[in-house]
């Protein structure tokens, strides 16, 4: 398939349509430039249906940006070294594992470039325990502690600096590390988490909102005015608002879930509110997806008929997102 704008979009318009163009809200797709010039057409044809990036892709390729500065890749070389060290060596690893606050490093994939700050994290975390461990007689006494390698990560692990670095650079990333482990989870939405990120750092992004609020009146013949009028209700805690379970409600339940409990005098807000607060911010569940299909559509099991591989993928899904 030439995946083109024009041949995704009918692509994503054929979906579209089998699912009712009523139905759809959202389309979140990667966000090369071909799939940006599809969702410009979706949008085109359907007023009413929005499409945004990955959010997860977008933030893999900050860390990825991130992590390809020269200060950067260094130190994650360095941190790579303790952990080839570390696994290479089981008599060392044993007796790190015998410390009850040892924890396992991560260590870092080569294309979730999170990772990369995962391990540098898991590593800052065990500082104690790898320092514990080059000073002791069990490894200075150990003829593979005086190899030269094994010397060199000693010197890493001892160096207060590269532990100062270590520190800096988990405490730059953890707010997006932490971002993209929500947006890329399936068992909640997201697409409220992100705005909320977004509309504490540009006052931009609440004008858009507001012109958002304003199209989706129009497409879905609802009244603009009484919209903006239900957003007072809300921003003072007047009606539905003011009940007195709203506040703690508002810091236990999904968003999407709250406006159904609490904004049932803002009718028009409350649409609006629940549809958009329902979207996933992330197409990675997608992605997930193909891969049950790799896993069930393999070279011995290929005779399956693609309604009984849908139905598979489909329940060994739902069983992993119930044992959750």
């Amino acid at each position: 398939m030439v995946k083109n704008a024009s041949s995704l979009c009918d692509l994503f318009l054929e979906v579209i349509e089998w699912i009712g163009p009523d139905n759809v809200v959202h389309v979140v797709t990667d966000n090369a430039a071909n799939y940006v010039a599809a969702g410009r057409l979706i949008n085109k044809k359907f007023e009413n249906i929005h499409w945004s990036p990955c959010a997860a892709h977008c933030l893999n390729l900050i860390l990825k940006d991130i992590s390809s500065m020269p200060h950067i890749s260094n130190l994650a070389t360095r941190a790579s070294k303790i952990t080839v060290f570390v696994y290479n060596h089981t008599v060392f690893l044993s007796w790190l594992r015998q410390k009850e606050d040892w924890r396992v490093i991560v260590r870092p994939g080569a294309t979730r470039f999170a990772t990369v700050f995962l391990t540098l994290m898991s590593i800052f975390e065990s500082k104690s325990e790898l320092q514990q461990l080059v000073v002791d007689t069990h490894f200075t006494g150990h003829k593979l502690g005086r190899s030269a390698n094994e010397r060199a990560v000693s010197a890493i692990i001892l160096d207060n600096k590269f532990w100062d670095d270590c520190f800096t650079v988990c405490q730059i990333v953890s707010p997006l590390i932490k971002l993209l482990r929500l947006v890329d989870a399936d068992d909640k939405p997201s697409l409220g988490i992100v705005y909320e990120g977004m509309l504490r750092e540009s006052p931009d992004v609440m004008r858009a909102l507001l012109d958002l609020v304003t199209l989706h009146c129009k497409v879905n013949n609802l009244d603009s005015v009484e919209a903006m009028k239900e957003i007072h209700l809300y921003r003072d805690r007047k009606e539905s608002f003011d009940r007195p379970e709203a506040v703690p409600a508002a810091k236990k339940l999904q968003p999407d879930e709250w406006w159904r409990l609490f904004g049932s005098s803002a009718p028009c807000l409350q649409k609006m509110a629940v549809r958009i607060l329902s979207q996933a911010s992330a197409s990675s569940g997608c992605e997930r997806n193909w891969s049950l299909f790799d896993q069930i559509h393999t070279a011995r099991r290929n005779r399956l008929e693609h309604d009984r591989l849908s139905d598979i993928v489909y329940i060994t899904y739902n069983l992993r997102l119930k044992s959750r």
